[in-house]
């Protein structure tokens, strides 16, 4: 039976080392953050919703459902995680699994969604290199509630609330780039570019 999957990026984060700019429509090789993860996970998932903060203006022109940090603005991502999982709690039907990614990740591999729900787990979190990657995961959307209570108990990290279940880590080879490498710098930009002009020039 074919399962049924949701996808969530997280894209309400500012580039704070990048002059506070919206990460989200930062470009890389003239396509945005957030133009390049919805077209990574659209051939593979349902539907895609986005985790925004209510400033983020420009998200209202994607047309896609929009989500907002639970159960306070500003909880980082968990928060947004939190905002996903209880959105896709509430879908009828409500999906297998629930997908969630941050923005700031230009090159997510084709296979990210196949392999993390292939998983027999509560979350299926991607690593590459010596790196875990933890808001990149597929979550159960049974989730929802211990999320929403762990948060209410003040803390935030995405790795303790994955500790507390059955994770499944899924590594990815780095040996031409890292798929998971995220832009938070001028320089990380800069090597964005670079990694988008030697794939280019493999295609050719």
């Amino acid at each position: 039976m074919k399962i049924s999957v949701v996808a969530v990026v997280l894209a309400g984060g500012r580039a704070r080392r990048l002059g506070g700019r919206d990460k989200a429509l930062i470009s890389v090789h003239g396509r945005r953050l957030i133009d390049r993860c919805i077209a990574a996970l659209k051939p593979h998932c349902q539907h895609i919703a986005l985790s925004v903060q209510p400033e983020n203006s420009w998200a209202k022109d994607y047309g896609l459902p929009l989500l907002y940090d639970r159960p306070s603005p500003k909880m980082g991502p968990l928060g947004g995680i939190a905002a996903a999982l209880h959105w896709a709690s509430e879908q009828d039907p409500q999906p297998d699994w629930v997908i969630t990614t941050p923005v700031d990740l230009p090159f997510i591999p084709t296979d990210l969604i196949e392999r993390l729900t292939g998983q027999e787990a509560d979350v299926a979190v991607a690593s590459s290199g010596r790196q875990t990657h933890y808001p990149v995961a597929a979550w159960t959307p049974s989730l929802s509630a211990p999320l929403e209570n762990f948060l209410n108990n003040g803390t935030q990290s995405v790795q303790d609330f994955q500790s507390g279940y059955g994770v499944a880590i899924v590594n990815w080879e780095t040996s031409a780039f890292d798929p998971f490498f995220n832009i938070n710098t001028p320089q990380d930009l800069s090597t964005a570019e670079d990694i988008e002009k030697n794939i280019m020039a493999k295609r050719t």
